[in-house]
Order: structure tokens, then C-alpha cells, then sequence
């Protein structure tokens, strides 16, 4: 069986061979598709991954799309991408990461940062990489977990991922809704590297920003303001320990049997809760900054509204709880809510 690390360290800098072939994309659902996204005023670039299909050209981190006519519609040299949609002769330049893909495709034409495994987003495999063929290929097939969220869950998502060369070739959201997938492939033909980039007339952000009324600098008081103290002061960030009151307002969920409780902590400063130790998961999990801890008979978690504890308040608070109590563990702490208990 095919190791999760193997698999990563094949596709993580790309395809090792130049590969082609068309890609089409899917969607199996009438349902309406939303899309959100924030810019500083330049006119966005969408990775033009679309029906009929496309032709995607890959080598290592660098793509070009082109239509099945032919016309070329994006180009990219694993650093810099170039939007040919809307003016094939001055195309819309910025940098890759800024590319936007509301659809399914970007695995297929874009290698993410290395950095980017070691998130929380698609980047951690739910299952074991299990071998299957495409396309006449050995492949590697897995299913990667989304970022846990409760507003806002996304599904999974599973890459086939071809073997030999690490090019990624087919992606598919766990719910069955949409994805994309070559139709056809070809490997090794030698492909000239002018392919991936552009040496002529662009239309950068900046410009970008300009022509739509946009560029200049900052134009509310609020933003001339923190320009202001950023240049004339600092534009690091500031931060300082502070002394918080975190005496409990209110306890409840008392379990007297068991010792278990929750509590709100301070004027509205964060929350305390305590179960019998266990090697369970514990669901209370949450979005803001949180501290899990286990004693000899108890674990506890903790959560702070407004700042974070380094190290020595974290200690103050755990002997101030449980003085005379070491901590000897950490509890598993899943996602519960936007309340935690």
C-alpha cells in the first residue's frame, strides 16, 4: 500500500514530466453557486477552467490553458499568471496566488505552495491512498479532509494523482457536486518552456486598480490615519501582557458526581469546563483561542475572548485551579460549536 508521504512528495513541486491533455469540468447540481472573494479595487483573475473542456499544458509548477479551438487563455510560470480571457493582446498580470477558482480545476492546473500541506484546508488525508488506474495509468487515489467549520463546512475532496510523473489528474468534491478530470493525456512530449510565460504588454494590479477608478492612496480619514501611525510609528504589531480578572460570573452544568462543570469566566472574558479525565474526544472545541489540559482525575479546557496566555499565565491559571495538581496530559479537543459546551 502507497504511503500518504509518498504521494505528497511526488506531486508537491508539480508534474516531473510536461503533460497535456483536455480537462472538463462538472457540476451536478441546479443549485445556485456563491462566491466570495475581496480584492483592494483591481479586477479579479478566475482560473478559466470551463465547459465544453480545455486544454491544460502542466510542467512542474508551470500551466497554460487554451481553449479546445486553440486560443490561449492563461499562462503561468509557477509564479506569475497572465489572463488572456479579456485581451489577448495585453493580458491581465498578477501574481498566481491571487488567482481565484470558483470552480473545480484548480488542483489539476495550479501546485499549491509546499506550505500549504501543512495546513488545516485539503492538505491531511481522511483515509488511507489507495492505487487505482486512469486513463490507462497507475494512480494514486485519496481523500482529503476540509477545514472543520460550522458556519461554513465545505466537503472533502478526493485527487487521483498519476504515479509516475505527480501530476494530479482528476478532482472530485467528497458530495459528489463537482470536479474535473483529463479526458485524455499525453506524457513526456517535449514542450518548449516560451510556452509558460509572457515577455509582452501587461495589464498589472496597480493598472488594474487605475482603470477602474480605484488606484491612489488610502482615501477614508481612518485609513489615512493608520498610514499615518504605521509610517511615523510602527507597523508592527503590538502586544503586551495584560492583567484580566477571570474570577467566574456564573457556573453551571454542575455534575456533582462526576466534577464535571462549566463556567463563564470574568465579564464576558471566556469560559472554563471540566469532565472526569478521559481518552474520548471531547467536543468543545471552537473557533477562538484555547487552552486543553489534564490532571491526575480531570481534564479541562479553557477559552480566552479577548487576547491570548503565554506561558506563565497559562501556569498561574492551572495553579490557581488545581494548586498542588501537576498536569500530566492534554485532552483531545473536537470541534463542538461557536459555544463549546
Amino acid at each position: 500500500m502507497t504511503e500518504w508521504v509518498q504521494m505528497l512528495v511526488t506531486m508537491a513541486d508539480g508534474p516531473r514530466q510536461p503533460v497535456h491533455g483536455v480537462v472538463v469540468p462538472y457540476r451536478n447540481s441546479d443549485e445556485p453557486f456563491h462566491y466570495y472573494y475581496g480584492s483592494y479595487g483591481e479586477e479579479p483573475v478566475f482560473l478559466p477552467v470551463r465547459l465544453p473542456g480545455v486544454h491544460l499544458y502542466r510542467w512542474g509548477r508551470r500551466s497554460r490553458i487554451e481553449s479546445l479551438d486553440g486560443q490561449v487563455m492563461f499562462v503561468s510560470d509557477g509564479t506569475t499568471a497572465w489572463d488572456f480571457t479579456a485581451d489577448p493582446d495585453h493580458p491581465r498580470c498578477t501574481e498566481l496566488r491571487q488567482v481565484h477558482s470558483p470552480g473545480a480545476g484548480r488542483c489539476l492546473a495550479i501546485t499549491p505552495q509546499v506550505e500549504h500541506w501543512v495546513g488545516n484546508h485539503h492538505s491531511r488525508p481522511t483515509g488511507p491512498v489507495t492505487d487505482v488506474e486512469f486513463l490507462g495509468r497507475r494512480c494514486w487515489s485519496v481523500d482529503l479532509a476540509p477545514r472543520e467549520s460550522r458556519n461554513l463546512p465545505k466537503p472533502s475532496l478526493r485527487l487521483v494523482v498519476d504515479a509516475e510523473t505527480g501530476a494530479v489528474l482528476a478532482q472530485h468534491s467528497g458530495n459528489g457536486v463537482d470536479g474535473a478530470s483529463y479526458s485524455d493525456l499525453t506524457v513526456g512530449e517535449r514542450l518548449d518552456p516560451s510556452l509558460f510565460t509572457w515577455d509582452g504588454p501587461v495589464i498589472t494590479d496597480a493598472e488594474s486598480r487605475t482603470l477602474a477608478g480605484r488606484g491612489g492612496p488610502p482615501t477614508t480619514p481612518r485609513q489615512e490615519s493608520i498610514r499615518w501611525f504605521r509610517d511615523e510609528i510602527t507597523a508592527e504589531p503590538i502586544g503586551v501582557p495584560l492583567l484580566t480578572d477571570l474570577t467566574p460570573r456564573f457556573v453551571h452544568s454542575i455534575e456533582p458526581e462526576s466534577g464535571a462543570f462549566a463556567a463563564e469566566l470574568g465579564d464576558n472574558a471566556g469560559w472554563i469546563t471540566r469532565r472526569p479525565r478521559s481518552n474520548q474526544p471531547w467536543k468543545t472545541k471552537t473557533y477562538g483561542y484555547q487552552i486543553g489540559w489534564s490532571t491526575e482525575y480531570f481534564d479541562w479546557a479553557c477559552q480566552i475572548h479577548r487576547g491570548t496566555l503565554d506561558a506563565a499565565g497559562i501556569e498561574s491559571l492551572q495553579q490557581q485551579l488545581h494548586p498542588g495538581q501537576p498536569v500530566v496530559g492534554t485532552p483531545e479537543l473536537v470541534f463542538a460549536g461557536t459555544d463549546g459546551y
